[in-house]
């Protein structure tokens, strides 16, 4: 692994030292705040498991500090006129050093907070550039004392954790400036977003060299076989029934996964679209140190351009790796996340460079800490963010994260997230689970994007038979009977519990999709993202023995980063997307509609058939639905023509 955990010394790549004190910032006298007023700077979690105890005094706990926007306000009013076409601020973005200047917390008031975290023995790192946090290390009982809490150590589905058992305080003299303390409560880990099938057919990608080893026979070829198709119904499995009901007849088997070049074809890129002298960033936890050798074995095995010199680069936390989630080869499990970023990015724009911020560890303190260092020194056009988890019950961490969203469209930086991988996350029955959303995804300044059901009719790609909604459900042949629906997965949506109805949603998102008491509906476009039919990716797997593969995967991990490509072919920063979005026209983007299951799969798992319903809404009872207009499974669509989009951005 390149460096280690450092537990004792935080350093953060980009950040700016204080100018005084032992460790920076003006000396505090510990006694000043002995009868002060204390404030509520980060909420306990309610019941995050089951509690195993106090956690040790003397385990060392690794968080940062966020400090609020001096002005809020003036910040998110500059981000709706730069962002309006009609304003003459419109496009007039920011340097990080301007916004800063303008919206940051003063340094004497961050000062003053760092040298009472020092007061309490707290160890600091350097302020971010930004003044938008600072790194902060110390022991569960200087934890525990300095904050008036007690961290208490839980278990829940397998895995411990530590977490705040209550409020996280500071005293209100120094609270005003701060945002929150985010990185104590260890029980909502992040997770990635993107899906594999568990069809038979696509563990043949796991030994495959190249593409015709994929299993796919020669295009002009087509009738009953069970090879894998390289576009929709080139086959269906021989010996395959009618499937299930609303379906009629046999359905056709599933794809081996578009490459690049298909892709590209089915939304009408051509060869002069390349993002050149553009840049898109990524954040995740982990690296896998074989990305780049991976992404050029992947593109010679498909044909496509590899990655030139310096094309992709990596940002590694400067303190390494916490070796709890992150290791050198498997790579905290995400080998396959990065891959398909990665791959997705560089097969939407085959010449814009790629900059991959990496995190320490699965948590919002660190996969923060990774944003800022892209847009602090401005080093992106825009970046995608395949991970998310529960919203947060907590309005410090809400708003930190809202902080950071408004910095980057102050500077023009678009910021898209995956909208998730299961629906409302009722598991496609709302009568025994609500609703919940997903987050980031939800947070009113950033681009959600959904999922859809993408499917060819040749093997170049150029023919689009139709697109709808990702939202698939199975059912299995079991003695010579369909033995009912059952929920898989498919794009996530819904509607924010804690971010009220944003400026660009009002009059234009109907009232079903916000609530009565209106609130951030979400996703606001969408992408290709079924895995069945999925994007063929090549890395290191450790399923398959740690070896190369090329293998088919999907989710709004898919949807998110190829989007973020397309973003570079505009050719300049076109900033916050959501306006440009909502407005009339709805940036070039094509309308998905339709609720009938009119289309599916079939294919073989564990020794039977599974029929899978392509958009199946009429066999759930979930919250999310697809329409004419704006909808909670796709937004207001898909860029299916490459064109229009970058059109409408360009002249928006």
């Amino acid at each position: 692994m390149k460096g280690s955990y450092m537990r004792s010394h935080i350093a953060l790549l980009g950040a700016v030292t204080l100018a005084a004190g032992a460790v920076g910032g003006p000396a505090f006298a510990a006694g000043n705040t002995h009868n002060d007023h204390r404030k509520v700077v980060a909420h306990s979690v309610q019941s995050p498991g089951r509690s195993l105890g106090a956690a040790s005094t003397g385990t060392t706990e690794h968080f940062i500090v966020t400090f609020k926007l001096r002005d809020a306000a003036g910040a998110e009013a500059f981000v709706k006129a730069v962002s309006d076409p009609s304003s003459p601020q419109h496009g007039k973005f920011l340097s990080p050093a301007q916004f800063t200047k303008r919206f940051a917390a003063s340094k004497s008031d961050v000062d003053k907070a760092v040298a009472w975290l020092h007061s309490q023995g707290l160890k600091t790192g350097a302020v971010s550039k930004s003044r938008s946090y600072v790194p902060v290390s110390g022991t569960v009982a200087q934890v525990n004392k300095a904050f008036g809490t007690k961290m208490q150590k839980y278990t829940k589905s397998g895995r411990t954790f530590s977490a705040p058992a209550k409020a996280v305080t500071m005293p209100s003299s120094v609270a005003g400036v701060v945002g929150g303390v985010v990185g104590l409560d260890h029980s909502r880990m992040l997770h990635t977003t993107n899906v594999r099938t568990n069809e038979a057919s696509a563990q043949r990608h796991k030994s495959a060299k190249t593409l015709s080893a994929l299993g796919a026979a020669p295009a002009a070829k087509s009738g009953a076989s069970d090879a894998c198709s390289s576009y929709y119904g080139q086959y269906h499995l021989p010996y395959a029934p009618k499937a299930a009901s609303p379906l009629k007849g046999v359905q056709p088997g599933s794809l081996c996964g578009y490459t690049p070049q298909q892709m590209r074809a089915a939304r009408g890129m051509k060869a002069k679209d390349t993002g050149k002298g553009m840049t898109v960033g990524i954040t995740l936890w982990c690296n896998d140190p074989r990305i780049e050798a991976d992404t050029n074995t992947w593109a010679k095995n498909l044909g496509f351009q590899p990655l030139k010199k310096n094309q992709l680069t990596v940002i590694e936390p400067d303190a390494g790796y916490d070796p709890l989630y992150c290791d050198d080869q498997g790579s905290g499990g995400v080998n396959g996340e990065q891959a398909l970023d990665v791959q997705s990015i560089h097969g939407a724009a085959p010449d814009a460079k790629i900059i991959y911020s990496a995190a320490s560890r699965p948590f919002d303190d660190a996969l923060m800490t990774s944003m800022h260092k892209l847009i602090d020194d401005n080093l992106v056009d825009s970046f995608t963010n395949s991970w998310g988890g529960g919203e947060v019950d907590d309005p410090a961490t809400n708003d930190a994260y809202s902080a950071i969203f408004i910095q980057a469209a102050a500077q023009g930086i678009s910021v898209l997230f995956s909208s998730g991988d299961y629906g409302d996350n009722t598991n496609g029955d709302q009568s025994t689970t609500p609703p919940s959303p997903d987050y980031p995804a939800a947070n009113p300044w950033v681009t959600a994007v959904g999922g859809t059901s993408l499917a060819t009719g040749n093997a170049k790609g150029s023919k689009v038979s139709f697109e709808q909604a990702w939202n698939t459900s199975y059912n299995l042949r079991q003695d010579d009977a369909w033995s009912g629906w059952q929920y898989r997965y498919g794009g996530g949506g819904g509607v924010s519990q804690y971010h009220a109805e944003p400026y660009y949603q009002q009059g234009v998102v109907p009232t079903r999709f916000t609530g009565v008491d209106p609130h951030r509906a979400y996703p606001d476009m969408a992408g290709a993202g079924d895995p069945y039919t999925g994007y063929l990716i090549g890395y290191h797997d450790g399923d398959a023995g740690n070896n190369f593969v090329l293998q088919k995967i999907g989710g709004t991990s898919w949807s998110s980063p190829w989007t973020a490509g397309t973003l570079a072919l505009v050719g300049k920063r076109v900033g916050f997307l959501n306006p440009a979005i909502y407005a009339k026209g709805h940036a070039g983007l094509t309308d998905v509609k339709g609720n009938a299951l009119k289309h599916g799969f079939e294919y073989k798992t564990s020794g039977t058939i599974a029929t899978v319903g392509i958009n199946s809404q009429q066999v759930q009872n979930q919250t999310l639905v697809s329409e004419r207009g704006y909808d909670n499974l796709t937004g207001f669509g898909v860029p299916s023509s490459t064109k229009d989009f970058v059109k409408a951005l360009r002249k928006y």
